[in-house]
């Protein structure tokens, strides 16, 4: 009989590939100092404002029509001027076209983006 094989325990594994528990799923890392996070658009409101924060996305209503592209420069104006980066550090990653998209903020660390989420999220 063949002897058992002796595996790693994949418990040290799991922990250091997950992001801290105190930030929720829509904001992530992009090493080595990017951070994405997902936003559900509701674009065509009367003021630009995040309307709420959970694992799956960052709502995010828009004061501009979805065509043409307008409601995405909206969005990305605004998401640079609630974190307080330069426009230019802000990118559409996907969903040009969707309600659901990724927004990239460069040269910024994870907490910078989550405390200027949240600050924004609770003045309202």
């Amino acid at each position: 009989m063949a002897p058992s094989k002796k595996t790693k325990s994949k418990g040290n594994s799991v922990e250091s590939t997950q992001s801290p528990a105190k930030y929720p799923a829509c904001i992530r890392p992009i090493p080595p100092s990017s951070v994405a996070i997902s936003i559900h658009a509701k674009p065509g409101s009367k003021l630009a404002a995040i309307t709420d924060m959970s694992d799956e996305a960052l709502g995010v209503q828009i004061d501009a029509p979805p065509k043409d592209g307008e409601a995405n420069a909206a969005l990305i104006d605004f998401i640079s001027s609630v974190i307080g980066v330069k426009r230019r550090q802000v990118s559409l990653g996907s969903g040009s076209k969707s309600r659901d998209k990724v927004v990239i903020i460069e040269e910024v660390t994870l907490q910078t983006v989550f405390d200027a989420l949240n600050r924004a999220l609770l003045n309202q």
